[in-house]
């Protein structure tokens, strides 16, 4: 665990989908600074990102909700060795909430490391979709809170897993910003009749915003015959701006870079062509 994947996690990941990111990095920081302060549970001078054992962050938390007490009683508490100007995060619960949500991140990190297992030991595609989507139990529709965040969680790891196996650049452009990267599916998530696909890494291209965004709405397909991008007759309307030529023309008829594993399946190209894209 690290600040950057933790940042990462409540900003894509947390049941909140959270705003509160950088808060919740903040206050680890000041927990990292006062609980040394603290003579109750032996840290051994790791910080927080470095706890191994999801019972120890319990006891982590417990810990802090009583010196919060403490503090709102006058009384003399760990967080007087902190900077007066973060006392605000303790009281505002943004250091017990943070709390909650490192546990969830390491219990995501957990899951990760067995989904890599799973990844490594397999070589069929649609093996591995089947055990990632029992890993992640994302078998089961539902839009309640856990069922989102178990659907969030296999989404990341696909896309995840769709970067790596294209080498982190985007397969028409080079593009190698992770930022500007999307894992897009071939045959969309909402796809009921496919869904013990949804994970499989055949079923994934790693593009750029734009064209990722292009693919998911029918003006780009990627023909399964040779692997080119055709485009559609809903983006040729746009053929006398001045962009086209620079962003799509220059894409017309242009290899997809293949990934050495898993490239993208034909069956599933097919039905993009027929099913998503809006045809020429």
């Amino acid at each position: 665990m690290d600040i950057k994947g933790f940042i990462d996690y409540n900003t894509r990941l947390s049941p909140e989908n959270s705003r509160k990111a950088a808060s919740y990095a903040r206050a680890i920081m000041i927990l990292d600074e006062v609980l040394p302060h603290q003579n109750v549970i032996n840290l051994h001078g790791l910080s927080l990102y470095d706890i191994p054992d999801a019972s120890i962050i319990e006891d982590i938390l417990r810990l802090v909700n009583d010196e919060v007490k403490k503090m709102k009683n006058n009384q003399p508490n760990i967080f007087d060795f902190g900077k007066p100007n973060q006392r605000s995060y303790p009281l505002n619960n943004f250091c017990s909430a943070a709390l909650k949500s490192l546990k969830q991140y390491a219990q995501y990190e957990r899951e990760v490391t067995l989904a890599d297992r799973i990844v490594a030991h397999e070589t069929d595609p649609r093996t591995i979709s089947s055990k990632l989507i029992a890993h992640f139990d994302i078998s089961k529709e539902g839009e309640d809170k856990a069922s989102l965040t178990k659907q969030r969680k296999g989404q990341d790891y696909f896309r995840r897993m769709i970067l790596a196996n294209y080498g982190g650049r985007c397969a028409l452009t080079g593009i190698d910003i992770p930022q500007l990267l999307m894992a897009s599916h071939i045959i969309p998530w909402a796809d009921k009749t496919h869904k013990k696909d949804r994970l499989n890494p055949c079923n994934g291209i790693c593009l750029s915003a734009l064209y990722d965004k292009a693919f998911d709405k029918g003006l780009i397909t990627v023909s399964p015959d040779n692997y080119t991008v055709q485009l559609s007759s809903a983006l040729r309307e746009y053929e006398s701006q001045d962009y086209f030529d620079k962003h799509f023309g220059i894409i017309e008829g242009l290899s997809i870079s293949l990934p050495k594993e898993y490239k993208p399946n034909r069956d599933f190209l097919a039905y993009h062509k027929d099913n998503v894209f809006m045809g020429i």
